[in-house]
């Protein structure tokens, strides 16, 4: 049972319907959806600003109001310096039955200067990938240089997605979408995505795609080329390194980190990096996390948030599980993810 102020945080799912979405969100989550919609469910948001927290002493309050009272506390030094009290990073699931439109998201710098109700925070991402039909691929960036005049012509003729890298996914594979990167996720993949705390999206293209309405959905192809990289060339995969302890490191970027450890004989240890609060989240299986502040048991898409100051914890059940954190100044954080008691001297 969590006690005092310092504990993990466990929050309400909020799931976003979605024109493209599937059905196998509410089953792979063990939650049913409750929100009204005609639309199936595309998303299941488990970490944002505004999801209400339920356990502890802050139960019904925001993530974000949590962040407001704690302060680095929860945030970390790294997070408070970049983005003040203000919840970094969202983190959520995909279900896309159907193929995402193709789309490109800012940067910090032109979300400052030209999105100010965002928050003035522009969106990278990164997937990690748990569920793919056999064919599943996901668009990436452009095959060769392109000119904005070619993107605006291949948009009007629908020949858009000829011109970008169609990459093949399978479960477990990584793919990292750095600011101005257009991309598109394909049909039959389910998909855990880590990204900055900001919802700004532009599209360039949706197939002519309408919604129940019969409108078709709007796009932003302007705003789009103005942020949007449109040199040549495929780097959407990123290879995981070991990290020590049974972590690897999926991906390390100047936003964020994520990582993923096995969770099956051997207990696994973690600790907090004052820099950063963590987001833990179950893709397969269950584990169960301990630490001073108390026990929390996690199934299958469930999730945690860590506050930075929490500190040292061990993970045991079976199953996996991944750990996101924002990056400190000086790089990705490499906590000392040993077992307690088992340090090399």
């Amino acid at each position: 049972m969590a006690v005092g102020d310092i504990y993990p945080l466990r929050l309400a799912i909020r799931y976003s319907r979605r024109i493209w979405g599937g059905d196998r969100l509410p089953a792979f989550l063990a939650q049913p959806a409750v929100e009204d919609g005609d639309e199936p469910v595309g998303e299941g948001w488990l970490v944002y600003a505004g999801n209400e927290v339920l356990n502890g002493r802050f139960a019904g309050r925001t993530l974000q109001g949590v962040a407001e009272s704690l302060g680095v506390r929860l945030v970390g030094t790294a997070s408070a310096a970049r983005y003040g009290s203000r919840v970094p990073l969202l983190a959520k699931f995909i279900d896309a039955a159907d193929r995402l439109s193709v789309q490109v998201h800012p940067d910090d710098a032109y979300a400052l200067l030209h999105e100010a109700s965002s928050g003035h925070l522009g969106k990278s991402e990164a997937w990690y990938v748990l569920q793919a039909a056999p064919d599943a691929q996901v668009l990436w960036g452009f095959r060769e240089d392109v000119t904005p005049d070619q993107v605006r012509e291949a948009v009007a003729d629908g020949s858009l997605p000829g011109l970008m890298n169609r990459v093949s996914v399978a479960p477990g594979d990584v793919i990292y979408n750095p600011a101005g990167t257009v991309h598109a996720i394909g049909a039959g993949i389910l998909l855990f995505e880590i990204q900055q705390s900001s919802d700004l999206t532009y599209r360039l293209f949706d197939y002519l795609r309408r919604d129940r309405a019969g409108k078709q959905r709007e796009l932003h192809l302007e705003r789009a080329l103005q942020v949007a990289v449109l040199h040549g060339g495929d780097d959407a995969r990123r290879t995981p390194t070991p990290l020590g302890g049974g972590w690897r490191r999926l991906v390390g970027c100047e936003h964020f980190v994520m990582d993923a450890v096995t969770v099956e004989e051997v207990p696994r240890a973690g600790r907090t990096d004052p820099s950063s609060l963590q987001i833990l989240v179950v893709t397969r299986g269950s584990a169960t996390l301990h630490c001073a502040a108390g026990d929390e048991h996690l199934d299958q898409g469930s999730a945690l948030v860590l506050p930075a100051s929490l500190g040292r914890y061990k993970l045991d059940g079976r199953g996996e599980v991944l750990r996101c954190a924002v990056a400190p100044p000086d790089g990705p954080p490499r906590p000392r993810d040993t077992v307690p008691g088992t340090e090399r001297r």
